[in-house]
C-alpha cells in the first residue's frame, strides 16, 4: 500500500510506460510526481522533459484550463469510499485543473474557485517542473487508492497500468492502494 508520508519525506512515482503497461514507444519521455503532507494539504510536485514541441494551452501561465487534458499534462487521481475522486492536473506551461467526481466519470465538481499558488519552471536541463498545494478540504476522505498518468507528445503513460483497448484513465478499480 502507498503512504504519503509527512514532510520532509515524499512519496515519488516515475510514469515511463504506456497506460496497458507496454513500454513507451519513446524512451525519451517520463514524467515524476512526489506528494508530501503539508499544513494546508498535500503537495504535489510534477517533472518532465521538454524533448519535443510541448503543447500548452493559450492561457496565463498559473491558470485553470478546461480540457486540461488536450495538452502535454500529468494527472494523479485521488480517490475516496466507493468511486468518488478528485483529478489534478498539471501541465507542461504551468497551467492546472482539478474536478471532483461523486463516481466514475460523474463530475460533481469543476472547482472553478480554486485558485492555487502555481510554481512552474523551465529548467536549463530541458525540464519542467510544475507545483501546487491541494487543499485538505479536496481531497476524498478515507483515502484509498491513487494513480498517476502523463501526455506527452501524443503518448499516453501510466504509473500503474489500467485495462482496455484504448486509453482510460478513469478506472479507480485498477489503481494502486494508498492511505494518509
Amino acid at each position: 500500500m502507498l503512504h504519503i508520508p509527512s514532510q520532509p519525506s515524499t512519496l515519488s512515482f516515475r510514469v515511463d510506460r504506456l497506460w496497458d503497461g507496454n513500454p513507451c514507444p519513446d524512451d525519451r519521455l517520463w514524467a515524476e510526481l512526489q506528494l508530501s503532507k503539508e499544513k494546508d494539504g498535500i503537495k504535489v510536485s510534477a517533472q518532465a522533459p521538454r524533448i519535443h514541441e510541448q503543447s500548452v494551452p493559450d492561457a496565463p501561465m498559473g491558470s485553470r484550463v478546461d480540457k486540461l487534458w488536450e495538452h502535454d499534462v500529468i494527472e494523479v487521481f485521488f480517490v475516496g469510499p466507493g468511486h468518488e475522486y478528485i483529478e489534478l492536473e498539471l501541465g507542461a506551461g504551468g497551467h492546472f485543473l482539478a474536478l471532483g467526481f461523486s463516481s466514475i466519470r460523474k463530475r460533481l465538481n469543476d472547482f472553478e474557485t480554486f485558485k492555487p499558488v502555481v510554481r512552474f519552471e523551465q529548467t536549463s536541463e530541458k525540464l519542467w517542473t510544475s507545483e501546487l498545494v491541494l487543499p485538505w478540504k479536496m481531497i476524498p476522505e478515507n483515502l484509498r487508492a491513487i494513480n498517476i498518468f502523463a501526455i506527452m507528445a501524443g503518448q499516453f503513460m501510466a504509473y500503474a497500468p489500467v485495462p482496455g483497448i484504448e486509453p482510460d484513465f478513469h478506472q479507480p478499480d485498477y489503481y494502486p492502494a494508498a492511505s494518509l
